[in-house]
């Protein structure tokens, strides 16, 4: 067998379906492009080559499915669309690891208990439609009837882009799924931290909180040539200095936020002119909802500092998307496949937002990330090891067969039981008496249930 032949084939995949859906030059699939159609028609005849079952719902998400022999499903996989100008990598390396593995899994023989799902998820970039995730949000029910008359950058409704796509929005109900366990969601990194760690898998505890921001800032429009500087009132000194000091105090008092400013307009915009006013935008991240409500107190504490200087500001809240958890049982299976691998592992946040982000407020859901060379991401240069890929291939096969064949799932959340030596033991270090229950015989997992079930009632009757 070739060396890392897993993540050969999905590079050249990758490959393929970047060249084939290029404008220009440039990759770039929109969401209900012909570029978009493009890349699904090479998925699916990817997904039935495998002789995994192929469908795409009302919104735009594809599938490849290995059926299970009992209900309930467990997802895989990433967004399909792209950054105009991307890279390869950015979620379309979680779609065709996705492909691969199911694939994989198939031709080894593999019947799951329940059915395997991966997922070419829609517009997860915003590239199109500015809110983003409309693939997720779907799934997971959340995306509104209102919604679909959200204007796109060129001009266009969700709704007009769905019907000149083909779909049917009268359909969209049934898109929201009721019948996924776990989600899993293979990653690049995007940033430079598991390289220069030298880690080979990264594994998401959370995905950061982000709060958009538009911000104008108001002076005096005048003469360029006949306004002495000490009588000037320019916005655009006045948008230099917040920016300069909200990034100082940032960085000293929120080390682990990252503040972005991603657009600055000048009004009138004239070379002979003082500006009238400065608009901006701006990006602040942050790990928990706590962190991020701090990091908002002080940028408008250093916008106050403007204001006293006699400009008018106007502070308007744009997108506020709080921080999300990933569920740890599905995290301690994707751990153990690394400890018991020897895998150099570091658990991490998500420093950008995911569909994972939409899923994890809905079902247990985790996130894998593999290194990125050179942390770079949303450019053309975006690049991941060979050698990186086929680990991150290799975790995934196994954490989905992990997830299907040593778990409980009780009304739709996920238990995880190990498989090891210990057949009950009592956790230390809690503040409340917690045991931990192995089943080695999954014979006698309704069993076990039942008698926690009993356990709790027992508590709860106490209360």
């Amino acid at each position: 067998m070739m060396k890392n032949e897993a993540g050969v084939r999905i590079e050249e995949m990758l490959c393929q379906l970047a060249d084939a859906t290029r404008i220009d030059g440039e990759i770039w699939r929109a969401a209900y492009t012909l570029e978009d159609k493009t890349a699904k028609n090479i998925l699916r005849e990817w997904i039935e080559d495998l002789g995994l079952e192929y469908r795409e719902d009302a919104i735009g998400n594809v599938y490849g499915r290995l059926p299970g022999t009992e209900p309930g499903t467990i997802l895989t996989g990433s967004h399909l669309d792209t950054v105009k100008n991307g890279g390869k990598y950015d979620g379309a390396l979680g779609v065709v690891t996705g492909v691969a593995a199911l694939g994989y899994l198939k031709q080894s023989g593999f019947v799951p208990k329940h059915s395997l799902e991966v997922g070419g998820l829609m517009e997860e970039e915003g590239s199109r439609f500015p809110s983003g995730c409309q693939g997720s949000r779907a799934i997971c029910g959340t995306l509104k009837e209102e919604d679909l008359e959200e204007l796109s950058r060129d001009g266009v409704t969700l709704r007009e882009a769905l019907v000149s796509a083909g779909y049917q929005t009268e359909a969209l109900k049934n898109v929201k799924r009721d019948d996924i366990r776990a989600i899993v969601e293979l990653h690049i990194e995007q940033g430079p931290v598991l390289e220069s760690e030298q880690k080979q898998i990264g594994i998401v505890d959370s995905i950061v909180g982000i709060v958009n921001y538009e911000l104008t800032i108001q002076g005096s429009q005048n003469h360029a040539g006949t306004t002495s500087m000490p009588l000037r009132h320019d916005p655009v000194v006045a948008a230099a200095e917040f920016i300069t000091e909200s990034t100082r105090q940032m960085m000293a008092q929120a080390p682990s936020a990252t503040l972005t400013y991603g657009a600055i307009q000048v009004f009138p915009g004239m070379q002979n002119v003082i500006a009238d006013r400065v608009n901006l935008l701006i990006d602040l991240r942050d790990g928990s909802n706590e962190e991020l409500l701090q990091d908002v107190v002080l940028l408008k504490r250093v916008l106050e500092s403007i204001e006293r200087k006699g400009f008018q500001t106007q502070l308007r809240q744009n997108d506020w998307l709080e921080s999300v958890q990933m569920d740890p049982n599905v995290i301690r299976v994707i751990e153990r496949h690394c400890e018991e691998k020897h895998l150099a592992y570091k658990h991490m946040n998500s420093g950008a937002g995911h569909d994972s982000m939409v899923f994890g407020k809905h079902f247990p859901t985790a996130m894998i990330f593999v290194p990125s060379i050179g942390g770079i991401s949303h450019n053309p240069a975006e690049a991941t090891d060979v050698a990186d890929i086929q680990t991150g291939f290799e975790l995934l096969c196994d954490v989905l067969k992990r997830i299907i064949s040593s778990n409980l799932f009780y009304h739709g959340k996920f238990y995880y039981i190990a498989n090891d030596n210990k057949a009950f033991s009592k956790e230390l270090f809690h503040m409340t008496d917690t045991y931990v229950i192995d089943v080695q015989d999954l014979g006698n997992a309704l069993d076990v249930l039942m008698f926690v079930l009993a356990i709790d009632a027992e508590k709860c009757s106490r209360n």
